[in-house]
């Protein structure tokens, strides 16, 4: 660095608005389209019922500790906004002497990677394998009962198969090793896409005065999502630590937002 460029240099970044934290994001999930989904969630005890629509609290003040919205938000610990790439052909021959010149002709989209870290009720995997489960709508042997439905042969009146509230490590592994639980002869009808997929919105902001992240400068929209892997979730003895899931969705396309911050106090 030449002599003096220091001052310059610090001078140039105050000007930006400062530098970038990769630890500063805010994810969302918008299930306004698929309230099928949504239903079936809240079924297997993730609720949204604050927000209603699986909308993210937008500030601390709007937060909840039993809506899944605001557990959701709050405990995840790993986003990645997504890479962009072109396919490519070539043209051979144009010129005399030239080679073969790249040209672009196909967007191509792969996909992105969440993470959680998980409190005691196990939210975030909770909510990862309910919406897996409404993907994979799993259906009796003669395949006319959702299996696992309300008023199944396990769960009586309103209650699910799936799902029980403050049960003992008894009750649950009896429910577990009869019944329909245990019932291997089932069929599997697929969901339509648009009854599964929904927008994720991920926000790439920084630091400001009145809020954590409160000067959002990137929001990336990712279209039509779903969850198409759940990473499997290590369990071992020895020194406690934290149990973490993440997740691995493909989207249709995404959109960006852009956001000038340099000026702006936050």
């Amino acid at each position: 660095m030449a002599k003096g460029s220091l001052g310059k240099f610090v001078d140039i970044i105050a000007k930006q608005g400062g530098m970038s934290y990769s630890n500063n994001f805010d994810v969302q999930f918008d299930f306004s389209r698929t309230d099928g989904l949504r239903k079936h969630m809240s079924n297997m005890g993730v609720n949204f019922s604050q927000f209603g629509k699986g909308q993210a609290p937008s500030n601390d003040e709007e937060m909840n500790s039993v809506d899944a919205a605001s557990v959701l938000k709050v405990f995840c610990e790993e986003a990645q906004l997504p890479n962009v790439q072109a396919a490519t052909g070539t043209h051979s021959g144009r010129r005399l002497g030239e080679g073969s010149v790249n040209y672009a002709h196909t967007r191509l989209y792969t996909d992105f990677q969440l993470g959680w870290m998980c409190d005691a009720n196990m939210t975030p995997l909770k909510f990862l394998n309910a919406w897996y489960t409404y993907i994979f709508g799993d259906y009796n042997a003669n395949g006319t009962a959702i299996f696992g439905q309300a008023g199944s042969t396990v769960a009586p009146g309103s209650a699910t198969a799936f799902n029980t509230t403050g049960a003992k490590m008894d009750t649950m592994k009896g429910k577990a090793t009869t019944g329909e639980l245990a019932e291997a002869d089932k069929e599997v009808r697929l969901q339509f896409p648009d009854e599964y997929q929904c927008n994720v919105v991920i926000t790439k902001s920084e630091k400001g005065k009145s809020a954590p992240n409160g000067r959002p400068s990137m929001m990336y929209t990712m279209v039509d999502c779903f969850p198409y892997a759940i990473d499997a979730v290590p369990l071992s003895y020895g020194a406690s630590q934290v149990t973490k899931v993440t997740a691995n969705f493909y989207y249709r396309r995404y959109n960006i937002l852009y956001n000038d911050i340099r000026n702006m106090a936050g």
